[in-house]
């Protein structure tokens, strides 16, 4: 599988407009070629609100480039500015076939940059400990994809979905254990939680995005 992250500019006054276009013309199109979008979404906290980020999964580079070819004309209408480019996944996530119950409402976007030489640690220290200690307090882990072209830090995208901002801050955050969490669950999440951050050799930051329902 690769993914296409899209992230386009709306005119101000048309986000709406060009969502309903997404549902009932760019969805079918991209699903015509067998492409599926795992999440459309607008800015919410660090992106303004006329920013939609879609993710489309294909099952490889040919499927995507003739998804290319079948978008649907008009959308440029809606489209102030448009970024593009491919991931490919690196971990458990996102699975195969997303559940109703995995979704959620406001989605986290995060990007980390690495040393290569610790690809693998960052990748077991997220499955391994941070994930099982968010996804008990209720969040759900969409994806953990890196850019196609391998560069020197390496670019890790994380993203993670949450009932509003305030359960986002609260997973953030955390004061003490929260009740009903496991104490290995909880110990191992904070241990390889710091081991992981420490990995970042330039930072990391993140942004939040609300969720358009397809």
């Amino acid at each position: 599988m690769i993914y296409e992250e899209r992230y386009t500019r709306v005119e101000l006054r048309r986000v709406r407009d060009y969502l309903h276009f997404c549902r009932d013309n760019t969805l079918p199109a991209i699903q015509s070629e067998g492409g599926q979008i795992i999440c459309l979404a607008t800015g919410l906290i660090g992106d303004p609100n006329n920013a939609v980020l879609q993710i489309t999964g294909f099952s490889g580079v040919t499927s995507w480039q003739a998804a290319q070819k079948s978008l649907p004309a008009g959308r440029d209408e809606f489209v102030q500015s448009e970024e593009v480019r491919l991931l490919r996944p690196i971990a458990s996530r996102p699975k195969e076939i997303i559940p109703p119950e995995d979704r959620r409402p406001v989605y986290s976007y995060r990007r980390f940059f690495i040393n290569p030489a610790d690809f693998s640690k960052f990748v077991e220290y997220s499955e391994d400990g941070v994930w099982p200690l968010y996804e008990a307090a209720d969040c759900r882990i969409l994806g953990l994809w890196t850019p196609l072209p391998a560069t020197s830090p390496l670019e890790i995208v994380l993203m993670a979905g949450y009932h509003g901002p305030g359960h986002w801050e609260e997973t953030r955050f955390f004061q003490g254990k929260p009740e009903g969490i496991d104490d290995g669950l909880w110990e191992r999440g904070q241990t390889l939680g710091r081991q992981r951050g420490e990995l970042s050799v330039q930072g990391s930051w993140v942004r939040l995005w609300r969720v358009y329902q397809l």
